[in-house]
């Protein structure tokens, strides 16, 4: 029993599993563990000309769109030559592992094939 009074439970693995767009949701009494996360694209290559590129990658969370990367250049000033000015390439990714509570949906989204999940039971 901890100071709180609550009861500490210890977690026990259950099973690997892949998540796609098909909507799943952790099961009561489970937790999922979002390991990895496999993108349908890779890393935008850094365009030469003067457009500015926002790309993101989410998986959808409860039904809403949740971001996990993102890509933005900010392209060639018109006019600038490359060798004047050098463009900025930015990448974000979510950090991992991800906790999902039991009852949370969850599904791949945009720029997403698979969750790579862990699923745990409770256990006292």
């Amino acid at each position: 029993m901890t100071a709180g009074g609550l009861i500490a439970q210890n977690l026990e693995f259950v099973d690997a599993r892949m998540v796609d767009s098909k909507t799943d949701t952790v099961p009561t009494g489970r937790i999922w563990k979002v390991e990895s996360i496999v993108y349908s694209q890779g890393v935008t290559h850094c365009p030469t000309s003067s457009n500015y590129i926002n790309i993101s990658d989410s998986i959808m969370l409860d039904g809403k769109g949740t971001m996990v990367r993102a890509q933005r250049f900010s392209g060639l000033h018109p006019g600038w030559s490359s060798q004047a000015f050098s463009p900025e390439f930015i990448v974000w990714e979510q950090k991992l592992p991800m906790w999902l509570p039991s009852g949370t949906r969850v599904a791949a989204g945009r720029g997403v094939m698979y969750l790579s999940v862990l699923e745990f039971k409770k256990t006292p």
